[in-house]
């Protein structure tokens, strides 16, 4: 297939073709009685044009998707995690203390712009669901140790794995659950 030099379509305007498509292929279709093979013929080419417009709108909507998830990443500074441990704890996981500090983008009366604001929370469960996806996808190296052995390699596992056993009251490491 050629690749043309039009931008491409938004969803929107894929699904206002996609419909469009539609109601010609209805109108040929009920024609092919009356008009026989010509109509058969721009049927077939009307079923071709909407599945490949379906096909077009599933990788608009990917894209779509994935520009919006970027650019609310992209509203993220630093993020630092520092643990600790009750005395007597030192190394359990389930007890430990997590302070997260991180830089988000806010906007700013006095300076009439969006500026990177120093927000901190204590444990995990205090982020935003976007500050964790960042600390996730962008950041996944000052993710603490001991969360990333959960699942070595996956971030997002690791982090499932830790809320639950957080919930259930211990932890299964990556071995362990295959």
């Amino acid at each position: 297939m050629l690749k043309s030099n039009t931008p491409a379509k938004s969803s929107a305007e894929l699904i206002a073709e996609i419909e469009q498509l539609q109601a010609d292929y209805a109108k040929v279709h009920a024609a092919i009685g009356v008009i026989g093979k010509p109509a058969r013929t721009k049927a077939d080419e009307l079923r071709k044009a909407i599945t490949a417009a379906n096909e077009e709108l599933a990788v608009a909507l990917a894209n779509e998707a994935e520009a919006e998830r970027q650019a609310r990443l992209a509203g993220f500074g630093s993020i630092t995690i520092a643990t600790t441990y009750p005395p007597g704890y030192e190394g359990n996981l389930l007890r430990a203390s997590f302070a997260i500090a991180y830089e988000r983008m806010q906007y700013d009366m006095s300076a009439r712009a969006s500026v990177l604001k120093p927000h901190k929370v204590i444990g995990f469960d205090g982020l935003t669901p976007e500050a964790l996806e960042y600390l996730i996808v962008k950041r996944p190296d000052v993710i603490p140790a001991q969360i990333a052995e959960l699942a070595p390699g996956d971030p997002g596992e690791a982090f499932r794995r830790y809320f639950i056993g957080k919930r259930k009251g211990y932890l299964r490491t990556y071995a362990e659950a295959a």
